[in-house]
C-alpha cells in the first residue's frame, strides 16, 4: 500500500464514533489476537468505551482518536481495560509522543494486561494500515515454538479421559480457544480464554434469532445464567461457567470437567427435546 501521501482521519470520517464502528468490524487490522463480538460505545460504569470485544485471547478494549493521542484517552484506556478486566488494551492514534510510548512499555513490564499503541494513517485512496508503535516484549522462538503442535488444555478431553462427546482430533495449539458439537444445525462450543471459560450456543441459519428463542426456552433463567452474544451474522448465547481460565493452570482439571459436564448437559437437553 502506498503510503507516501498520507490525510487525517478527520477527512474521511465526520466523527470519532464513525471510526469507531469501522474498526470494529475490522479488528483483525489491528494484529493483536483473535477478538470477535465487537461493541462499539460499550457501557463502562458511568462511562462508554469505544470498542469492547471477547474471543479466543480473551477481552479487548480499544479507545481511538482523530490526531495525536492526548493523555485523557490514554487514561480513559487504562481505567476502562482494568474494570473489564482486560487482556488486551489498544490506543489508536494518528500520532504518539515519546512520553506515551514509555508509559506504554512501562505498563508492559508490570502488568497482566497486554498494552498496545498503534498508528493508523490514510493514504490518498482513504486505505487505511495499522503500526504497533508500542507493544509487549515476547520471545520470538516462543512464538514460533507455539505455532506447531496440539493444544495441552484440550487433550484430555480429546482423548475421551471426560466422555466420549466432545472427544475426537487433537486441537492444533492455534485454534485451542475452542471445541465444539453440532445437533440441528446449531453449534455447542466450549470456550476457554485466559481468565474465564464457557458454554456457547451458535446460530448461523437464516432463521438464526428465531431458532435461538426457541431453543434458549429449555433453559430458563431459574436454572441457568446466560446471555445473548449476536453478530451480524450470527446469534449466539453464552453460558458463563467459571471465572477461570489458561491462566489459572492448577485448575485445569476443574475447568474440564466444569466445561464438559455443562456443555453435555445443554447438548442433551437440545437433543432430548427434537427441535
Amino acid at each position: 500500500m502506498n503510503l507516501q501521501q498520507t490525510k487525517p482521519l478527520s477527512d474521511i470520517y465526520a466523527r470519532e464514533e464513525d471510526f469507531s464502528a469501522d474498526l470494529a468490524e475490522n479488528l483483525k487490522e489491528l494484529n493483536v489476537g483473535k477478538f470477535e463480538d465487537a461493541e462499539t460505545e460499550a457501557n463502562v460504569g458511568t462511562r462508554r468505551a469505544d470498542i469492547v470485544a471477547t474471543g479466543e485471547d480473551g477481552t479487548l478494549v480499544v479507545e481511538n482518536q482523530f490526531y495525536k493521542a492526548d493523555w485523557d484517552h490514554w487514561g480513559r484506556l487504562e481505567a476502562y481495560a482494568r474494570l473489564k478486566e482486560a487482556d488486551v488494551a489498544v490506543l489508536v492514534a494518528e500520532d504518539f509522543e515519546k512520553l506515551m510510548v514509555v508509559t506504554c512499555d512501562l505498563r508492559n513490564e508490570d502488568s497482566k494486561i497486554d498494552w498496545f499503541l498503534i498508528q493508523v494513517q490514510a493514504n490518498s485512496h482513504d486505505e487505511l494500515s495499522f503500526h504497533h508503535i508500542a507493544q509487549p516484549v515476547r520471545d520470538i522462538q516462543t512464538e514460533k515454538r507455539s505455532q506447531v503442535g496440539y493444544s495441552e488444555f484440550w487433550a484430555p478431553i480429546r482423548n475421551g479421559e471426560f466422555g466420549e462427546l466432545f472427544a475426537g482430533r487433537p486441537v492444533p495449539i492455534r485454534d485451542e480457544g475452542w471445541i465444539g458439537k453440532s445437533i440441528r444445525n446449531i453449534k455447542v462450543n466450549l470456550f476457554i480464554n485466559k481468565q474465564n471459560c464457557y458454554i456457547q450456543l451458535l446460530f448461523t441459519e437464516d432463521s438464526r434469532m428465531e431458532r435461538r428463542d426457541q431453543i434458549i426456552q429449555l433453559f430458563p433463567e431459574s436454572d441457568y445464567t446466560w446471555k445473548y452474544s449476536d453478530s451480524p451474522k450470527e446469534a449466539k448465547v453464552n453460558f458463563p461457567v467459571l471465572d477461570k481460565g489458561k491462566n489459572d493452570r492448577e485448575d485445569w482439571d476443574e475447568i474440564r470437567e466444569k466445561l464438559v459436564n455443562m456443555g453435555t448437559d445443554i447438548y442433551n437437553k437440545i437433543n432430548e427435546a427434537g427441535l
